[in-house]
């Protein structure tokens, strides 16, 4: 059979946007020369709260926003590059990406630069900064990867914007669009607290600026646009809190601006679910701390609607909260363990032990859950063997109370946590120590690992500069295979 030909694609992409546009809820209209761009596809920039918190903020402001995703054929890891360009539609305007003036990304990870590097040469918009011209869009970044150590973006983008954008982009963006030449306005944009200009000329950039912090008055963050064509199919999304106290010391949640939690009263998400949304979804890096979340929950399912919570605590879970939870129609509770045996958590700052997930295994167990799904972390620092057995023995203990699932990781260091600076484990000796624990549980416990090779991967990225950048794009041309990111690494600066 015969592959569609370059007109037949343009014309089976933009029949998809159209599909998709028309099943949305909520979108926004208005001319604007703002693109806020997403470096993976539709369904998964759709499901982020922050894009979509962002893309209302702008239109509240007056600057208005068109939405952007990477193509769903371009986001395997493994992809011969380059592709046949192709025009990559705005949503709202179908204009093509490059024709903007600013386009605006939003990156939640390391790995999505792989996306990044995709979407603007595919978009034919030239991926370094330094290799722009008056005539190309001016880029401008941020997201959650701001938070930890967005260096390996600074090649690709004119100004960087570091922290939460509520009220930063905005400003950044009013800063830039007054001034008429392009270099002007980038100056105009990195000249405001917390962003930089990016590696415009080469060799040069500017220190990582400290993270913003939004005004409370702009939150809670919460859904524009409900959609079926997501990762969270028609679920409202909202924070009911943001930030948290625990400060494990692995975790990146600890460096959010002025640290701890800052909570909403129950009664301000309540009031921002729109009438027809049957699905709501409380967002937050420890929502399960918030003092009034059961009553929070209690009347959303009052309310006939179902509830998903972003992250549990084994600790936190109380039979009222669960019997709302089951009624809500959830089939499986997952929490959160990731030091693997006892005394990885305390060496972790964890703060969970084995009497709060016994007594959440017998809770969801006498609630009638189908699954317990706990997360773990394999490889952090001082962690043996010996940890692995412990997390074996508990785990069939666990397994006898109610069925099990989990779900590993392989610890990754960040910036600007105590852990920052230690060394990855790797991939051999973690695929060793998954092997380890697979074979210990004899088919008792269901295991959900994600790759090793990845995690490194992810590791080379969170401990480089600007160079990590350059070998992103170089692995993306190679294939962006296992490999390719190795040898790119391998050969970088």
């Amino acid at each position: 059979m015969r592959s569609p030909g370059p007109a037949s694609a343009r014309s089976d992409e933009r029949s998809l946007l159209r599909a998709r546009r028309d099943r949305e809820r909520g979108a926004l209209h208005g001319p604007s020369d703002v693109a806020l761009a997403y470096p993976s596809p539709y369904r998964a920039g759709m499901s982020s709260l922050g894009y979509q918190t962002l893309y209302r903020v702008l239109h509240d402001h007056g600057i208005g926003a068109h939405r952007a995703f990477l193509p769903d054929a371009w986001e395997p890891m493994a992809l011969e590059w380059p592709q046949p360009r192709r025009q990559i539609l705005t949503y709202e305007a179908e204009r093509p990406l490059s024709d903007y003036r600013v386009v605006a990304v939003s990156v939640a990870y390391e790995l999505e630069l792989a996306g990044l590097v995709r979407l603007f040469e595919g978009a034919g918009i030239p991926l370094l900064a330094k290799d722009r011209g008056p005539r190309d869009p001016i880029v401008v970044a941020g997201g959650p990867l701001t938070f930890s150590n967005p260096s390996c973006l600074l090649p690709f983008v004119d100004v960087l914007l570091c922290g939460e954008a509520e009220a930063l982009l905005p400003e950044a963006l009013d800063a830039l669009l007054a001034e008429p030449r392009r270099d002007a306005a980038i100056a105009a944009a990195a000249d405001r607290p917390h962003a930089i200009v990016g590696e415009r000329t080469p060799g040069e950039w500017h220190p990582i600026p400290e993270p913003a912090r939004a005004p409370h008055e702009l939150l809670p963050a919460r859904s524009t646009i409900l959609t079926p064509d997501t990762e969270l199919a028609d679920m409202f999304l909202v924070e009911p809190e943001r930030g948290c106290s625990r400060q494990c010391s692995f975790c990146v949640m600890r460096i959010t601006p002025g640290g701890g939690m800052r909570l909403l009263p129950m009664a301000t998400p309540l009031a921002l679910v729109p009438e027809h949304a049957r699905k709501v979804g409380l967002v937050g890096a420890a929502v399960t701390d918030h003092p009034e979340l059961e009553p929070l929950v209690a009347a959303l399912v009052e309310s006939g609607r179902s509830v998903s919570i972003s992250s549990l605590r084994a600790d936190r879970l109380t039979p009222r909260f669960l019997a709302d939870m089951q009624r809500s129609g959830h089939k499986t509770i997952t929490v959160a363990s990731d030091g693997i045996s006892e005394r990885m958590r305390v060496l972790l700052s964890r703060r969970i032990k084995e009497e709060h997930l016994l007594r959440a295994a017998h809770l969801i167990h006498d609630h009638g859950f189908v699954r317990m799904k706990v997360y773990e972390m394999i490889g952090a620092p001082g962690e043996t063997d010996d940890d692995a057995d412990e997390l074996i023995r508990f785990a069939r203990e666990l397994a006898k109370i109610h069925r099990l699932a989990l779900t590993f990781s392989t610890f990754v260091p960040k910036r600007n946590t105590p852990l920052d600076g230690q060394p990855f484990m790797g991939v051999k000796p973690a695929e060793d120590r998954l092997r380890r624990i697979r074979e210990g549980l004899q088919g008792k416990v269901e295991m959900r690992p994600q790759s090793p090779r990845w995690a490194h991967i992810e590791h080379l990225l969170a401990r480089g500069g600007p160079e990590a950048g350059h070998a992103a794009a170089a692995a993306v041309h190679a294939g962006a295979r296992y490999a390719d990111w190795v040898r790119a690494f391998a050969e970088a600066p």
